[in-house]
């Protein structure tokens, strides 16, 4: 298996505590969930919907977009890594961001965009505070 408001804004503005996190493991991991999650919950899909190698139903390869594109933006990951994590090429991954930036002019994915962000910056904001360490204790 694979890892993983208003219009016109644009992406909402993190804190540094609020961003992924740059090193690998657990927390890289957990922050990566995070998205997956909420993408899962805002579309009614399935982890393997977006694992899927075909592109699939257009709700699916829309939520896998989202997906791409909020690794990239809020997780602050390179557009290579993120193609890694999805099993896919850079350049599609690039393809993802562009089209979900286009649609952020439409009032109403922008606000569902933003409801993801602000749901995923809580989430980030939970994995700092309350950290497992190894061996599943907090």
């Amino acid at each position: 298996m694979l890892v993983h408001g208003q219009p016109m804004q644009g992406p909402a503005k993190f804190h540094k505590e609020e961003r992924a996190f740059s090193g690998a493991g657990a927390e890289h991991r957990g922050a990566e969930l995070i998205v997956t999650a909420c993408v899962m919950s805002a579309f009614g899909v399935t982890q393997e919907d977006i694992d899927r190698r075909s592109r699939g139903p257009a709700r699916t390869a829309l939520a896998r977009q989202v997906s791409m594109y909020l690794h990239h933006v809020v997780l602050e990951r390179t557009l290579t890594s993120v193609a890694q994590t999805f099993g896919r090429d850079r350049t599609t991954v690039a393809h993802a961001c562009r089209v979900i930036e286009d649609r952020r002019d439409d009032p109403e994915f922008e606000a569902t965009l933003s409801a993801l962000e602000e749901a995923i910056a809580s989430g980030l904001r939970l994995v700092r505070l309350c950290p497992v360490r190894a061996g599943g204790q907090r």
